[in-house]
């Protein structure tokens, strides 16, 4: 048995001291006496520790000072027992089966007789004021916990709302440095306005001038025209005058007629093209194609096709063969998979940013920064058409699938719809806030989908000129759209990484694939149109399959940023191109 076990075990006999004014010198000096012998023992419990260490006025005042609890009338309060004290003690800690002990032996002492009471009936005062501080430190440290609580929530709401009033104060300062910069810009587009305003009158005068000049001169050429008439009427008639007088059967010839108009060399005029009608049949909208299996794929060949940078590709509608165009100014184009040159191109004078195969295979249109659009002739090995209608860099071009016209994107936000035949523009479309970088026809429609830059997707209509629908959602430059081969989906992608397949019956988004934090360049779908092909600058291929909402595979090669994609639909190929000047095939 240790020390504070037998401390525990020790009983004090003390006699019971009434509590009353004239007395309480003296229980004062008796508690304090008390006080000092429990301190000098060793191994006390905390509590007797507690009442030891307290000072006399600190502590004994206050106990004294309380204000006795009033009694009802005709009831005496009897003091606790040392039994029940003891009872109360163990059930309080939970030692039942001590209870239990002590409740049998405490019987069977008491009915034999052989219990002594004396001097131990009742629990002293200082037992029952010992337990009731214990009680009211216990209060008071639970309160005081509540009040740390309390007081750290402060703490933090107050750091909080610091936080915020820095951060506010901050944007506060950054909008009015806004506002200072957008009422200096106010201020020079007003005088530019005003110069604008100066210099269409300059304009306007000058056009005036050049009306009436214009007036005089048409005044000046009618004049001049009849009196050429008048002329030539005068000449007839003295020719007639002439043969009259002539004797009949003289063997002087009649002389020529003269033309005395200019021989003026008539330009050949070609008449535009119709616009195919819209209701022809689409061969893959009502038919159920499979999709193929490409979770296995690897990098299969690798080739180094141009001196730059690799910005665009198509696969040659009939057979396995890819055009490629670079930032080297040439375009090339490869059989597939022994990736042999066939033929390149050189005329533009800048980066080549587009290129597409005829729906026959017999001619490639490209597109440049130079801002030209040109049109290759296979078999004269020429090119046939250059068109200079923009006036900043075309970054795609396309042709619809009767290959009698192309659209091009162009970064002077419109797009143009060219007719092959008589070379000229057909309508131009306005309607982007920003530049538009790619363009793709709907399969078997006069319909083509446009991804610009202002973070939206729009559908035109080449015969009327007209947007049909607008599709928002990304948050970010659209740099690709494509349409699935049966022509009710589209697939887009971001600088984000965000890929959106979107219902064009339904006009809404489908599904959303994230392959972000990287800027996604090119997407391809398959002939399902479920399975998706992205390519990234993060050097990674991914592939996602709609049906699954998953992604299935990932394709690695490439040491520099993806620019663009393809699916062979002639075999099972995927043909990926980057600005690490390669093309790639993967099996």
């Amino acid at each position: 048995m240790n020390k504070a076990e037998e401390s525990q075990n020790q009983f004090f006999v003390i006699e019971p001291i009434e509590m009353s004014s004239e007395s309480e010198p003296e229980d004062l000096e008796d508690l304090d006496e008390l006080n000092d012998i429990k301190h000098e023992e060793e191994n006390l419990n905390d509590l007797d520790k507690i009442i030891t260490t307290m000072k006399k006025d600190d502590f004994m005042p206050k106990i004294r000072a309380e204000p006795p609890e009033p009694k009802p009338p005709g009831v005496i309060k009897r003091p606790e027992v040392v039994d029940d004290f003891i009872r109360n003690f163990l059930i309080k800690n939970q030692m039942n089966r001590s209870l239990e002990v002590f409740q049998q032996e405490w019987y069977e002492l008491s009915q034999k007789g052989k219990l002594a009471t004396d001097g131990m009936g009742q629990v002293t005062d200082v037992y029952v004021q010992n337990e009731k501080l214990k009680e009211e430190l216990k209060y008071v440290r639970g309160e005081l916990d509540k009040a740390k609580i309390v007081a750290e929530n402060a703490k933090s709401t107050y750091d909080k709302l610091r936080k915020e009033r820095d951060f506010h104060k901050m944007h506060h300062h950054r909008v009015q440095q806004e506002k200072r910069k957008l009422n200096h810009d106010i201020d020079k587009l007003k005088g530019l306005h005003q110069q604008y305003e100066e210099k269409y009158e300059e304009l306007s005068q000058k056009y005036s001038h050049a009306m009436k000049e214009k007036m005089l001169l048409k005044l000046e050429r009618d004049r001049l025209v009849a009196k050429n008439d008048a002329l030539q009427r005068s000449l007839q008639n003295v020719e007639e005058k002439i043969n009259k007088e002539k004797e009949p059967g003289s063997p002087t010839d009649k002389l020529p007629l003269v033309d005395t108009k200019a021989n003026t060399k008539k330009a050949s005029t070609k008449t535009n093209t119709a616009f195919p009608p819209d209701d022809r049949p689409n061969p893959y909208a009502g038919t159920q194609i499979e999709p193929q299996n490409y979770r296995n794929a690897i990098l299969n060949k690798t080739f180094k096709g141009h001196m730059m940078a690799i910005s665009s590709m198509d696969m040659h509608p009939k057979k396995s063969i890819v055009a490629t165009a670079s930032d080297d100014f040439t375009w090339k184009i490869w059989t597939l998979p022994q990736g042999e040159l066939i033929m390149s191109g050189e005329g533009h004078k800048d980066w080549v940013s587009g290129i597409h195969f005829h729906p026959k295979g017999s001619h490639l249109v490209t597109s440049s920064g130079d801002c030209t659009i040109k049109v290759w002739d296979f078999i004269n090995a020429s090119c046939t058409h250059t068109f200079k209608d923009h006036i900043q860099p075309v970054w795609g071009v396309k042709f619809n699938d009767t290959g009698e016209f192309i659209v091009s994107a162009s970064m002077d936000h419109t797009c143009k719809v060219f007719d092959l035949a008589s070379g000229k523009t057909r309508h131009t479309f306005r309607g982007h806030v920003d530049s538009v970088n790619h363009v793709s026809f709907q399969p078997f429609s006069n319909i083509f989908t446009s991804a610009s830059a202002d973070k939206t997707i729009s559908l035109w209509d080449i015969r009327s000129g007209l947007c049909v629908q607008t599709f928002y959602g990304h948050l970010n430059s659209v740099n690709h759209a494509t349409f699935s081969l049966k022509g009710d989906s589209i697939a887009s992608c971001d600088a984000d990484g965000i890929i959106k397949m979107w219902d064009v019956r339904m006009v809404k988004g489908r599904s959303q694939f994230d392959a972000g934090p990287y800027s996604a360049n090119a997407v391809a779908l398959d002939k399902s149109g479920t399975i998706l092909l992205v390519g990234s600058d993060d050097q990674q291929i991914r592939l996602y399959n709609e049906t699954t909402q998953k992604q299935e595979h990932t394709l690695k090669g490439h040491e520099d940023a993806v620019q663009d994609v393809a699916f062979d639909y002639n075999s099972k190929m995927i043909i990926s191109c980057g600005s690490d000047a390669t093309f790639r095939i993967y099996q």
